[in-house]
């Protein structure tokens, strides 16, 4: 998964994840995680909070968003798209989770046997699997929407931070600081100083830390690209440097992370 400001069209992500986003990003899709064992720090519009095993996670559209490695993760992670459910498009946009996490969602016994169906229609994709992958988040979000608090969105300055995201996400494999993005945007270098930290709880510099990261694991997992080529790719002037923000990110050295994910396709 990439960490900034994603316009994912209209895909389907469905699947059993040991390993959640650990950046900040948004997008225009619905966010779904199920913990279906361990513990995570989940942060939703610079407010913090933990889900725990049984607890899901929904993360409206355009919602900034990031996880916080606790301990172990195994989960189910949703991306979708609102237009898949348009019998709730008038709380996707009008509505916001009081909490974006729904404690003890497992005492529903519904939940786990619609996410099963849910990344098992997704994986095979069987006839009328529109249909039927829409009736199962239709009912999933059903289920959920009954133990969700919801109040009236409002503006922010939401679009300023998402603009800022998206030139990071377009620029970071460049050699981008403050000044450029000031520059390129007309706002002044503090405020945009200020938006990371109040937003992301994070500085400018530790974010596109984050993006080239990111990227990264998505060149190791997909690509036969050398580790030294994969840290030139996403913008690092040392592999020295690249190994040591990539161990601190995601707790494994690149040629570790690799190598998991060979024996996790195996």
């Amino acid at each position: 998964m990439r960490f900034f400001y994603e316009n994912k069209g209209l895909s389907i992500l469905a699947e059993y994840n040991d390993r959640l986003a650990f950046g900040a990003h948004l997008h225009n899709h619905i966010e779904l995680v199920y913990m279906i064992d361990g513990r995570v720090k989940v942060l939703v519009d610079s407010l913090e909070y933990v889900a725990s095993t049984g607890d899901a996670i929904i993360v409206f559209p355009n919602q900034i968003h990031q996880y916080q490695k606790i301990g172990r993760e195994n989960c189910f992670l949703s991306i979708f798209p609102r237009d898949l459910c348009p019998e709730f498009q008038n709380i996707f946009k009008y509505k916001l989770p009081i909490s974006p996490v729904i404690k003890n969602a497992s005492d529903n016994k519904r939940i786990l046997p619609l996410i099963d169906s849910i990344v098992e229609t997704h994986k095979k994709k069987p006839a009328y699997y529109d249909n039927l992958i829409k009736g199962y988040f239709l009912s999933l979000l059903g289920e959920l929407f009954q133990e969700v608090q919801f109040k009236e969105t409002k503006s922010s300055d939401g679009d300023t931070i998402k603009a800022v995201l998206n030139f990071c996400s377009e620029n970071y494999t460049q050699n981008i600081k403050l000044e450029t993005i000031a520059q390129a945007l007309h706002i002044s270098r503090s405020y945009i100083s200020h938006l990371f930290c109040e937003k992301l709880h994070m500085g400018f510099s530790e974010y596109v830390g984050t993006l080239r990261i990111s990227d990264a694991c998505k060149l190791l997992a997909s690509q036969d690209m050398s580790i030294t080529e994969v840290s030139y790719a996403v913008g690092f002037n040392s592999t020295r440097s690249f190994n040591r923000l990539f161990l601190k990110y995601t707790g494994m050295t690149p040629r570790e992370y690799r190598r998991k994910g060979k024996q996790n396709k195996s």
